[in-house]
C-alpha cells in the first residue's frame, strides 16, 4: 500500500528529496486506517507526524505544504487526474490528503 502511495506522490512531481514527501505519505497511511473517523489535520496529524519523525508540527505543515506546492507547480494535470476534477485552485493540505486517500480508497 505504501508504495502506491509513494508512486502516487512521485506521478505528481515529488521525491523523496523533499522530508513532506515522507510526511504526505505518512499522513495518508493514517487517515486511511482511521476513515471511519473524522480526523483533524491540525490537532491529530501534524503533532502526530512530529512525534514520529521528530520534528515540530508546524515544520509538518510547512514541509507538506510545499509538497504541495511542488505538485502544483509541476505536474497540476497529474493533481487533477487524481482529484478527479479540474482544480480552479491550489489545494490545502488537508485537501490534498483527501483527494490522495480517494483515489486511493476508489482505485484500489
Amino acid at each position: 500500500m505504501m508504495r502506491k502511495v509513494y508512486g502516487l506522490i512521485r506521478r505528481m512531481g515529488a521525491t523523496s528529496k523533499y522530508k513532506g514527501y515522507y510526511f504526505v505519505a505518512e499522513a495518508v497511511r493514517i487517515t486511511m486506517e482511521f476513515q471511519e473517523q473524522p480526523l483533524k489535520i491540525t490537532k491529530d496529524i501534524y503533532p502526530n507526524l512530529a512525534k514520529k519523525f521528530k520534528s515540530t508540527p508546524t515544520n509538518v505543515e510547512h514541509d507538506i505544504r510545499t509538497v504541495v506546492n511542488v505538485c502544483w507547480t509541476n505536474h497540476k494535470e497529474v493533481m487533477e487526474e487524481i482529484a478527479g476534477y479540474p482544480l480552479t485552485y491550489k489545494p490545502t493540505n488537508s485537501e490534498f490528503l483527501d483527494m490522495i486517500v480517494y483515489y486511493l480508497i476508489t482505485n484500489p
